[in-house]
């Protein structure tokens, strides 16, 4: 391979890195006016996930205790039961602040219950 050749493959791995780049940061701009939209619109559904049944997460809604089954491929990578999660339209993100919460909560309420 000559110095030419080698010149254009770095030139195009350059140029793919970038382009990867543009595309998050487009996509996540897309994603924070969607949220900023779905917030002002009051179109935010909040989730804890219940349970796993094969390829099905039964959902509870946070704010009036309605259940619903939700395909598992639909949901966020790497959720366990006890997570909150977040319905805009129809994708679902993981509030990980929100989870910590909960969690650090019940902990408390833990504790003051066996001391």
């Amino acid at each position: 391979m000559n110095l030419f050749d080698r010149l254009e493959k770095n030139i195009q791995k350059t140029t793919k890195a970038k382009t990867a780049k543009i595309i998050q940061k487009e996509s996540e701009q897309l994603a924070q006016e969607e949220i900023e939209l779905a917030i002002k619109l009051d179109a935010i559904e909040e989730f804890t996930i219940d349970r796993f049944e094969g390829d099905i997460v039964v959902l509870e809604n946070r704010e009036n205790q309605q259940i619903i089954n939700v395909n598992k491929e639909s949901l966020p990578k790497y959720i366990k039961e006890g997570d909150i999660i977040k319905k805009i339209n129809v994708k679902y993100i993981m509030d990980k602040t929100k989870t910590e919460q909960v969690e650090e909560r019940i902990k408390n309420k833990m504790n003051n219950l066996w001391n």
